[in-house]
């Protein structure tokens, strides 16, 4: 989340979509939030939430006094530059993840129950719903009356099927290390992937 919110401060630009840096390193927390919903159940996994949630709150907290401080750092403005936040993007960012996140860990939990043995559709089902309330939430509160309507639906929807993509290919990697985890307890398999 901390390295989502840096990144975020450049912009991707591919022909005519522009989507935030962010994008590369936030997928992860999708799929470390599969990981841990699919080992550990919902509660354990939304108690990491929280704590992710704390820990960002916590560095946005120190970034801003740091700011306050007088430096003669030739490296101040650029410091002040990458890690200062507004308000608007600080309360959307905090909100579409904590949204987003404990619905795919919700999703996949309750997924469970009926496909326990599909866990790749399991994963892409709920990353698609949560990374989807994720995009909503966190591109239309930042970007309303800023950008013009078209453009952030554009922006939404790009980082839906970018989101999407990203946990297709990392797929393989998510399977083997729920599959290695699952695997570490007396060596004996807990559950099915």
């Amino acid at each position: 989340m901390i390295v989502s919110n840096i990144l975020a401060t450049k912009t991707l630009e591919i022909e005519f979509i522009a989507l935030p840096c962010s994008i590369l390193a936030f997928p992860v927390l999708f799929i470390v939030n599969d990981i841990l919903s699919e080992i550990y159940g919902y509660e354990m996994t939304r108690d990491v939430i929280y704590l992710g949630f704390v820990i960002n709150v916590l560095a946005i907290v120190l970034y801003q006094i740091a700011m306050i401080f007088p430096s003669s750092s030739p490296n101040a403005s650029a410091f002040a530059s990458l890690l200062s936040t507004t308000p608007r993007l600080f309360i959307a960012g905090l909100v579409s993840y904590m949204l987003g996140n404990i619905l795919n860990s919700k999703v996949l939990v309750k997924m469970k129950e009926g496909y326990n043995d599909k866990l790749f559709v399991r994963c892409v089902v709920s990353t698609v719903i949560g990374e989807s309330v994720d995009s909503i939430v966190f591109i239309s509160l930042s970007f309303i009356g800023v950008l013009p309507n078209d453009v952030i639906l554009v922006m939404i929807c790009c980082q839906i099927v970018f989101k999407l993509l990203y946990e297709i290919i990392a797929y393989p990697l998510t399977r083997k290390v729920i599959f290695h985890i699952r695997t570490l307890d007396d060596g004996e398999l807990k559950g099915q992937v």
